[in-house]
């Protein structure tokens, strides 16, 4: 415990130094340069892109970090296999990701989605250099990863913010960032923990991982699409003044989210070793996590619910964000079920479920779509606040469902 208390700290000093900086930055100062219109515009590509390049992902982070805390000799063999595989499906996201934009129109928004995309294909490769970093439970490399990667890329942001205000520029200066980041984290990877060899590329490392992979990247294909086609849906149907509304208040549960980010990121390494060397230790912990992330997401939901109009006012102070209040009053819910969604998926992950989670979370992104089409034409942004509630619900009540039944012993 000592040990995971340690490594807790280490990520919210981490996190705790920057995303403040990191959330004004991707509120107050965005939206004050470019406007609400272009910041919903933004926000829309950025969820086109994360869904496209997360769909491309297989499930690679969080594989390597079950598997190599349980074996870490293999460490050069993964990193070298699934950094190539991530810079691929990178480029070929970005490729779809500008055929939809196309597709859907209007022909305007182009660059930004491409600069979008280049944001997330760097991203792309920095999470899993930090995978690497969580595998081999060394949270301190992540902390100053976290610090550098937030300084890059709000300062390259804010730098092409004041030469040209608008979403496309913002964008580019962000992947300029992010790039520097990526490569930053890639030698520190090969000269810490894992070297990084073309040698050891191999297509049959692949057809031995994927079956137990390609589970887990379904899963966060699916988390992807119920967290972010809404926004792609609201600037559909009500155009991208409504679509910013919204973008303020998911950005601001989205930051939120940090706090089961850096427990799940602890407990995963631990919860995958302790599966293979001692069950009632695995049961201790989950249950631990479970309730201590239950109570304090209620605390921090309840500051938010309370002091909603003052935190949107100091994002947006103009009429036109006034909307955004009550969004965020409703979404706020959604933390906390998903907080405790968060602990559940980490405990079906380290115990091999990957299945089981892939069938919950399809069958909830599939929910959630319908929702969404359903409500956003008769609710607005309102009705996508409610179809995000109603899922976390749906998800919580099987995954309850999930692990009560299962027995510690079982696998997929």
């Amino acid at each position: 415990m000592n040990q995971i208390a340690r490594n807790i700290s280490w990520l919210t000093i981490g996190n705790v130094a920057v995303k403040p900086i990191w959330f004004v930055f991707i509120t107050y100062v965005c939206i004050r340069y470019m406007g609400l219109a272009q910041y919903g515009s933004m926000t829309a590509a950025l969820a086109l892109m994360s869904i496209c390049d997360g769909s491309l992902t297989l499930g690679s982070s969080t594989y390597t970090i079950r598997e190599l805390a349980r074996s870490r000799d293999r460490s050069d063999i993964f990193f070298s296999n699934f950094l190539v595989s991530r810079l691929f499906f990178s480029l070929l996201a970005i490729s779809i990701g500008l055929a939809i934009k196309w597709a859907i129109g209007p022909s305007s928004g182009i660059e930004i989605v491409l600069f979008a995309g280049t944001y997330v294909l760097a991203r792309n490769l920095l999470e899993y250099c930090r995978a690497m970093f969580r595998a081999h439970e060394i949270f301190r490399f992540e902390a100053y990863s976290t610090i550098l990667e937030k300084i890059f890329v709000v300062a390259f942001g804010w730098i092409a913010l004041t030469y040209t205000p608008t979403a496309s520029s913002a964008l580019l200066g962000m992947s300029a960032g992010m790039l520097v980041s990526f490569f930053l984290n890639f030698g520190w990877v090969s000269a810490k923990i894992a070297k990084f060899r073309l040698a050891l590329f191999s297509l049959e490392f692949f057809k031995t991982s994927m079956p137990k992979a390609a589970p887990l990247g379904l899963a966060s294909v699916f988390v992807l699409l119920y967290y972010r086609t809404d926004s792609i849906m609201i600037e559909a149907f009500e155009g991208e003044l409504v679509a910013g509304q919204y973008g303020i208040a998911f950005r601001v549960t989205e930051a939120m989210v940090l706090l089961p980010y850096i427990v799940t990121s602890v407990l995963l390494p631990r919860l995958s070793s302790l599966y293979e060397t001692s069950r009632e230790e695995f049961r201790v912990l989950a249950r631990r996590g479970a309730l201590g992330m239950g109570g304090l997401s209620i605390i921090a939901a309840v500051a938010v619910f309370i002091f909603a109009p003052v935190i949107v006012g100091l994002i947006d102070a103009h009429s036109e964000a006034e909307p955004a209040v009550l969004l965020l009053q409703v979404l706020v819910f959604s933390f906390v079920l998903g907080s405790i969604n968060q602990i559940m998926t980490t405990v079906l992950t380290a115990s091999n479920k990957q299945n089981r989670l892939a069938a919950i979370l399809g069958l909830a992104a599939v929910t959630n779509i319908g929702l969404n089409l359903y409500f956003i034409p008769l609710y607005s942004a309102m009705g996508a606040a409610a179809a995000t509630v109603a899922t976390q619900v749906i998800i919580m009540l099987l995954f309850g469902l999930t692990i009560a039944r299962s027995s510690p012993e079982s696998t997929d």
